[in-house]
């Protein structure tokens, strides 16, 4: 009989033991529910931060709190919010930001990713806690009071770290007051993320909008239209590897019956290659009013150039006048790419280089030099776009296959000529996208 009542009673000490685990358990997931939901119905990080750390006291019994935000870019802990500090403690929250080396406690959790704890003495609060050393051996099965440092991070990022200081006598409940006091950090990580988040999505849809911007203005430098001749034919394509971009072309009415082809590759992408796209074409509709020598054109720009270039940037560029009456194309190739001459009978002329890149050094000699068109001959002018475009195995488009779509069509009009060449570039690259800015221009002679 006495076995069986013992036996009784063990049932009954362990079905109360369960119950007290489930209550604890379930107190628990309300606690974590609670602060989910302060968090999900806020929208402010300072007002969802502070609303944390004034629940916490509430839900798990702790005595003091404090939230240090970790700033990344200046490298120190700034105050963020706390509960429970006296008003001398409070003043000294709020006055001191922490470098690294200055608070034990804090820089030990940007070492450790889990939660650690010392053992508080007599003396409390905050200036008690700049003194602790973090590594100190701790027995969790103490009695004593407690200061914890939670980490505050999601994954390798840390964004802060929490420091709850215990009630006396906080033994009891303490494994599953560490448990509820984890997840309220992790809640806290999780709002610190998604406001920088948030903060780095207005950042980009700024960026994007004011680069689409510089894209409307970058298109106005570009001819809208291209003047039609009875004898003579243009035609051109123009297209960037990013919003903006580095090539660009221009063609101008000159005084005689002449007129001014020019292209150009600034050696750089993106927005800062726009910039002086802007500068280089502003430059040379200035040069061309003024010079009625394309070397000498090409070289009041080039100086003008210099002191404005940055960072290794320059210019490769083609100017070109045509004499449409008598037939002749003089031309400047400033470092860029040959420009194709191609005839009707399939035989191509590359019109070499005859001076350096814009922007590098003054001083250098530019010559100009004339061909005579005759008809159905193309002058095919491109950036390097082109033949560096590449495909899934690593191959250039190259001159070579440039040149073989050329002579595969006689005698086209400007507009197939681009065309055939396009389509010829597109059938090599297949789905790779382009690398780099992309101009093509072409001049026919009817």
């Amino acid at each position: 009989m006495t076995t069986t009542f013992a036996s009784y009673a063990a049932v009954a000490i362990e079905n109360a033991r369960l119950y007290d685990t489930a209550q604890e358990q379930a107190y628990a997931s309300a606690a974590l529910l609670q602060v989910a939901q302060a968090v999900v119905s806020l929208n402010d990080l300072d007002e969802i931060l502070g609303t944390i750390i004034r629940i916490m006291p509430i839900l798990v019994g702790v005595q003091r709190a404090a939230l240090y935000q970790w700033d990344g870019e200046k490298e120190m802990f700034r105050p963020s919010q706390q509960y429970g500090l006296g008003e001398e403690e409070e003043k000294l929250f709020w006055s001191r930001s922490f470098a690294p080396g200055e608070f034990a406690f804090l820089d030990a959790c940007r070492s450790e990713t889990g939660l650690m704890a010392c053992q508080l003495s007599e003396e409390r609060g905050l200036p008690a806690w700049l003194s602790l050393d973090p590594n100190q051996e701790v027995n969790l099965g103490n009695p004593s009071a407690f200061l914890f440092a939670v980490p505050i991070a999601v994954k390798d990022d840390l964004y802060g770290v929490m420091l709850i200081e215990e009630t006396s006598g906080g033994l009891r409940f303490r494994a599953r007051r560490l448990e509820i006091i984890t997840g309220i950090a992790q809640q806290a990580a999780l709002a610190i993320q998604n406001d920088l988040l948030q903060k780095e999505m207005v950042v980009r849809e700024r960026l994007e909008t004011e680069v689409q911007l510089a894209r409307q203005i970058q298109q106005t430098f570009i001819p809208e239209s291209l003047p039609q001749f009875e004898e003579w034919e243009l035609a051109a394509r123009w297209k960037t590897a990013r919003q903006v971009g580095g090539d660009f072309y221009d063609v101008f009415d000159l005084p005689n019956k002449r007129l001014g082809l020019f292209i150009a590759d600034v050696a750089d992408k993106g927005v800062p290659a726009a910039l002086f796209m802007a500068l280089t074409r502003t430059l040379v509709r200035a040069a061309v009013i003024e010079d009625t020598s394309p070397a000498e054109a090409m070289k009041r720009v080039n100086d003008l150039l210099i002191p404005d270039t940055r960072q290794g940037m320059f210019v490769t560029a083609v100017y070109a006048v045509l004499d449409m009456d008598k037939n002749e194309l003089t031309y400047v190739n400033a470092g860029h790419n040959p420009p194709l001459w191609a005839k009707p009978d399939g035989s191509i002329e590359r019109l070499k280089r005859t001076a350096i890149a814009l922007g590098v050094v003054t001083g250098e000699p530019v010559e100009q030099r004339t061909i005579k068109f005759e008809s159905c001959d193309n002058l095919f002018l491109y950036t390097d776009g082109l033949t560096e475009s590449f495909n899934l195995d690593g191959e250039f488009y190259g001159e070579e296959r440039l040149m073989e779509a050329i002579r595969s069509t006689r005698c086209p009009s400007a507009s197939d000529l681009l065309d055939v060449v396009e389509k010829s570039l597109l059938n090599f690259v297949q789905d790779m996208p382009p690398a780099d800015d992309l101009t093509m221009l072409v001049l026919r002679r009817v």
